[in-house]
């Protein structure tokens, strides 16, 4: 789409009228461009309640068709995709807003700089096959500059509806370590088309403190990018904002664990500052981490650290945030407590991963540690090992949980249910001999204690299952793996990347067992009465059968009401480690009702109880969310307002989650008289102004304008969105309804 800087003149209004969506069901496109809206007044018409929805498969025993588990059944090839190098990591999500999920490949490595990839799933606006892809690295990362990266990650940094790609290097000795890149999306704010992307490095660093002169480049007035050793980097809202923030690993030239791993906050634009000092003083920092996990493992609704350390013992960090007791410092290293006051300590070296998920169904956060035990010295077998959690920020080390361990050297480990049973199984990428798959036998009742937890399939009996899937022969030097449902049929396939300039490889997934399994909630806010006139913040921790990166795309929603009106609905913004957030805003006055509604992939819906609160003596809020979209085709129409609306302000209103390539028109008014409208509300009558525009092919919309001065304090104006939905019962959908008021 072409950028829109649009100066408004919001006073006085231009009042427009025409009869674009009054009249019939379906409303052509030279009708949607006419653009505004006659309705007679009426008041506005109470939501029904919201009908109930089935926790599908909660708590039921396993309906997947055991007798059809047979060798190679669910895994039958592993196809040739993704391209050949020396590939480091693999990540995938949903980079075109089409709703399939894409693919991104770290390549270089410990070799020469190599060119990075994308390729785009054929499934959605492309109208071909789900889960087949596409090279498109010409076109969609055009100038992106060869490297010898090792982690490539796909987060949405500047909040506005689209993934971006950040891309951490190496470096060698040699030249002093390499600068890592970021690469933004040209959807949504950047007003350019969805799934494109060009490089923002200089802009996606900001403020340096630690980082030394020497390692700097291009830096001017202390911010910039610089050179490090990294390997893998994690984006979590570790602060709590709402903004994804950076923790950047450092192992030091050669692996030496001689450089700091850092920190680095987001200003909520896209734009990352260092937090220094990030741990308490007697924090070691300085690691040899190929691998770092963000995820909340004491319950309290903060990100704490995880992170291997291939020639040194693991190390914890726990978030300050909440309930932490530290020195002062955002975080505390608790290693000692944690692990090594517990014996869950490395035998040995190369731990070369860490991988966390509530494996034992038990709602928090165990670790899967990569050759967490060496024997034998360095000819001898290398054993991963599940450090449980006992809570409290405690673990132990469980040596029989996984059964059928083989002595080659793990480099990642990845969580699905590849069975559709509900528990989580485990996919094993191996640097040398074969990768492995482990069936989780939680669902069938097994004793982890007594009868192991993880069974390497192909080789022993779980239960009364009389053979097992394997993954098809691959002895290749694999580096990494990610389970995500690719081709769209309800159970996950596996993507794996290979090093040694060899071929990597997409398993797909043709049991055919759709999951059945819904959402959960490990635990929720707890919010008592407040006077204090300030926004709500409230979190979930969800619970699922999948990893925590597919569990992060999932449609959580906060649903609440207010003295029983009617029912508003907030996005709730993913944290990190299934940790979510939502904010109800300040200018609510009354006995708040609230919980909260979570979708999976495969269309499974799970909602939470229902908690109250009473607020008094609130303020005005800048934005106030007044909900009543409709659904659309594509889900619910979402609008987003920034901004804190003072005179010359940037302030940003966007459309999300709409049909994509389609017309729509933005209703303003500066009075509301809310009238029953195609099946929703629309507050926006009388319409005094109405903007024609147009989704892209991701179904967002976005324009950008200075706030207009000179509107008095406390001048209040109602925004909605129309779009046109061929496929919606009245072929128009309505977005929700936003209120901004002037400070």
């Amino acid at each position: 789409m072409s950028t829109r800087r649009l100066a408004l003149a919001m006073v006085p209004f231009l009042a427009t009228s025409a009869d674009a969506f009054a009249g019939a069901a379906c409303v052509p496109a030279a009708a949607l461009a006419a653009a505004a809206v006659v309705a007679p007044v009426a008041p506005v018409v109470a939501a029904a309640p919201m009908a109930p929805v089935v926790l599908l498969g909660d708590g039921a025993e396993s309906t997947s068709p055991w007798g059809d588990l047979q060798r190679g059944r669910n895994f039958p090839t592993a196809k040739a995709a993704f391209g050949t190098g020396r590939s480091e990591n693999i990540d995938q999500g949903d980079v075109d807003n089409d709703g399939d999920r894409d693919v991104v490949v770290a390549n270089g490595s410990d070799g020469a700089a190599q060119a990075n990839l994308i390729f785009i799933n054929q499934g959605g606006v492309q109208g071909g096959t789900p889960g087949t892809f596409v090279d498109e690295t010409t076109s969609r990362f055009v100038g992106v500059p060869v490297d010898t990266s090792r982690d490539i990650e796909l987060a949405d940094v500047d909040d506005n509806g689209d993934l971006d790609v950040f891309v951490a290097n190496r470096g060698t000795t040699v030249n002093g370590g390499e600068v890592s890149r970021a690469y933004v999306n040209m959807g949504g704010l950047q007003f350019g088309t969805v799934g494109w992307f060009n490089e923002s490095t200089d802009a996606f660093w900001g403020a340096l403190v630690s980082v030394p002169p020497g390692d700097e480049e291009g830096v001017v007035d202390g911010r910039g990018p610089f050179r490090e050793f990294s390997c893998d980097c994690d984006f979590g809202d570790l602060d709590d904002d709402g903004h994804l923030d950076l923790f950047f690993s450092s192992y030091g030239p050669n692996i030496s664990g001689t450089r700091d791993s850092r920190i680095f906050l987001n200003d909520g634009q896209g734009t990352f500052d260092e937090l220094w000092p990030w741990a308490d003083p007697a924090a070691d920092t300085k690691l040899h981490t190929i691998d770092v996990d963000l995820a909340d493992l004491d319950g309290d609704f903060d990100l704490d650290v995880f992170a291997s350390s291939r020639d040194s013992q693991a190390r914890v960090y726990r978030n300050n945030r909440f309930g932490g007791t530290g020195s002062g410092e955002p975080f505390t290293d608790v290693t000692q407590t944690a692990l090594i006051d517990t014996g869950a300590t490395v035998e040995g070296q190369y731990n070369y991963e860490v991988e966390l998920a509530d494996v034992d169904g038990d709602g928090d956060f165990d670790a899967w540690m990569a050759d967490y035990v060496k024997t034998g010295g360095l000819s001898g077998g290398e054993y991963d090992r599940i450090l449980r959690n006992r809570g409290g920020l405690t673990f132990t080390k469980e040596a029989t949980w996984i059964r059928g361990d083989g002595t080659d050297e793990t480099e990642e480990t990845d969580f699905l249910d590849f069975d559709g049973d509900g528990d989580l199984d485990a996919f094993v990428a191996n640097f040398s001999g074969t990768n492995l798959l482990y069936q989780n036998g939680l669902a069938n009742g097994l004793d982890a204690d007594v009868d192991g937890l993880f069974h390497r399939t192909g080789t022993t009996t779980l239960g009364s299952t009389a053979s097992w899937p394997e993954l098809p022969t691959n002895a290749d030097t694999s580096l990494d793996g990610e389970c995500a449902d690719m081709d769209g049929d309800g159970d996950p396939d596996i993507l794996v990347a290979n090093g040694a300039n060899q071929q990597n490889r997409y398993l797909e997934n043709v049991l055919g067992v759709p999951d059945s399994h819904a959402p959960t909630f490990g635990a929720v806010t707890v919010q008592g009465d407040k006077s204090d006139g300030t926004d709500t913040v409230l979190h979930v921790l969800l619970c699922d059968n999948a990893a925590s990166y597919v569990i992060a795309s999932y449609a959580v929603d906060l649903l609440y009401t207010v003295d029983g009106g009617d029912e508003t609905l907030v996005q709730m913004a993913r944290q990190g480690g299934q940790l979510f957030r939502g904010v109800i805003p300040a200018a609510v006055d009354g006995t708040v009702a609230w919980h909260v509604r979570a979708t999976d992939d495969a269309g499974n819906t799970g909602v939470s109880s229902t908690f109250s609160y009473v607020q008094t003596s609130s303020v005005t809020s800048a934005w106030q969310n007044l909900g009543q979209g409709t659904q659309g085709a594509h889900g619910d129409p979402y609008l987003v307002g920034r901004g804190d609306l003072s005179a010359g302000s940037l302030t940003t209103v966007g459309l999300v989650d709409a049909a994509p390539g389609v017309f729509d028109a933005l209703f303003l008014s500066a009075a509301s008289t809310g009238v029953p409208f195609k099946g929703g509300v629309l507050y926006t009558i009388p319409v005094a102004l109405t903007l024609n525009l147009a989704t892209d092919a991701g179904g967002t919309t976005w324009f950008a304008f200075p706030w207009p001065a000179g509107l008095p304090s406390g001048v209040s104006l109602w925004w909605q969105y129309a779009v046109a939905d061929a496929s919606s019962p009245n072929c128009v959908t309505l977005s929700n309804a936003l209120v901004s008021t002037t400070p």
